[in-house]
């Protein structure tokens, strides 16, 4: 498979694997990943702003920002608004470069953010506990960044 046709199938395995639904909730994919959904009743692009706000006010940074909807105009294909966020702090790592380097694969923290339509705006996140429950010395950093992301992202609800 050529390199954009595989970046298109693994996007689409992936959000096809995960069901929309009217509320918060997580799911669990086969593989054990555990993605946590919330379905805000607000534009995109008030959504947006709210994540941005709501991340600058936990003190974090964003470090990166791919435009899903840019790239896939660069392939020819018209999707509705859809980005991620690619946030941390750096203190946040210490407790990573203490205990296992190989959790850095785990950071930055990834966020979707895509527009369903009608008003409603999706926000996607793999629930940083998980992400972290295969490093030993990391469950409390865990709970701690899952904390963190349930905040910024229920103030985009509000």
């Amino acid at each position: 498979m050529k390199g954009t046709a595989l970046v298109t199938a693994l996007v689409s395995t992936f959000l096809g694997a995960v069901v929309a639904s009217a509320t918060a909730g997580e799911v669990k994919l086969p593989s054990g990943v555990i993605i946590v959904e919330k379905v805000v009743n607000k534009p995109y692009p008030a959504t947006v702003a709210r994540i941005e706000a709501a991340v600058k006010g936990a003190n974090l940074l964003i470090v990166g920002e791919p435009n899903y909807q840019a790239m896939q105009r660069m392939v020819g294909r018209e999707i509705k608004g859809a980005k991620a966020y690619f946030i941390f702090r750096p203190n946040l790592g210490i407790p990573i470069f203490e205990k296992d380097w190989n959790a850095a694969l785990e950071i930055p923290l990834k966020v979707l953010i895509y527009d369903k339509g009608g008003n409603q705006t999706v926000i996607r996140y793999r629930k940083p506990s998980n992400a972290l429950a295969d490093y030993d010395g990391l469950d409390g950093l865990g709970k701690e960044l899952d904390n963190i992301l349930d905040k910024i992202t229920d103030a985009a609800a509000k």
